[in-house]
């Protein structure tokens, strides 16, 4: 019995890599019966005599949209133009990481893009109080791309964002071997066509692995209250002992410690306001509706 890693399965049959090797495997039918459903990421042990997976190993993480485990790392594309920056879901996906303790990075692409740096900058400014890493690159130069390499951890990072924001082209610059579609940008709407049809795991030369990941607009995950999103927010941390009542949601709350730090201009306006909108929304989810 050998230890893979699955990279992508389709139409029944899942393709593990064991070693420097890549296998097609089948399931026992144990695993419909125990209502198991095998998913990228997952690691495995393998019949290699039979080419079947046997089991699936305890996982550390997993997200239901896509189906994919075990990440390690979230890489955050956002353009600076074409289409237009959606900082609301980027904070989604961030909250997303946070929840599952993968540790995320936002990647602006498209920099090449940019009329003057200030474009570039309002998106870093909004973000340098989060502990969140934020990197320039230009899929069509290659600027930042060696940077953003040096930045990727060992192990599992996955990457998402809008559609059209450049991750198949960012997939070219990191994995040599490997041809996506890059999908042409809608003139009309501003958006991307998806140009990956299936999850799939990309091994780079020195082992690091990256998924891309077909249209989805967040990665899955659900919060038992609108209170527990405001402890992902690090730069609320220096302001909470400034709130008058124990438990603030920093919303609509009285003598905010963070309301008054947004006032002041210490915390970024727009990021307070996105706060306030996923809170709403996951109040919303409570009552049946999804976000």
């Amino acid at each position: 019995m050998e230890k893979g890693i699955i990279i992508k399965g389709i139409g029944g049959f899942y393709e593990v890599i064991l070693g420097d090797d890549i296998i097609r495997c089948t399931l026992r039918g144990k695993f419909r019966k125990d209502g198991i459903t095998p998913m990228v990421g997952d690691r495995v042990e393998v019949n290699t005599k039979d080419e079947v997976i046997e089991a699936v190993l305890p996982r550390k993480n997993q997200f239901r949209r896509p189906l994919v485990s075990n990440i390690d790392y979230l890489g955050i594309v956002v353009s600076v133009k074409k289409p237009q920056p959606d900082l609301l879901l980027v904070d989604k996906l961030m909250l997303s990481a946070a929840v599952n303790s993968v540790k995320s990075m936002i990647i602006i692409n498209k920099i090449d893009l940019a009329k003057s740096w200030a474009e570039i900058e309002y998106i870093k400014e909004e973000y340098k109080l989060s502990g969140c890493t934020v990197l320039c690159i230009s899929c069509k130069d290659g600027t930042g791309i060696d940077e953003l390499m040096n930045e990727l951890g060992r192990g599992i990072t996955v990457f998402a964002g809008q559609s059209g924001v450049g991750k198949s082209s960012l997939i070219n610059r990191l994995h040599p071997y490997e041809s996506q579609k890059v999908g042409d940008i809608s003139a009309k709407a501003e958006r991307g066509r998806h140009t990956t049809r299936s999850v799939e795991l990309l091994v780079l030369p020195d082992g690091r692995m990256i998924v891309d990941t077909p249209g989805f607009s967040a990665l899955g995950v659900d919060f038992t209250s609108p209170q527990e999103v405001q402890s992902y927010y690090n730069e609320f941390i220096p302001y909470i002992s400034e709130c008058k009542y124990l438990g603030c949601m920093h919303y609509k709350e009285p003598d905010c410690g963070v309301k008054q730090a947004v006032e002041q201009g210490k915390l970024p306006a727009g990021r307070y306001e996105r706060y306030i909108r996923i809170v709403e929304m996951i109040d919303e989810e409570r009552r049946g509706q999804r976000w």
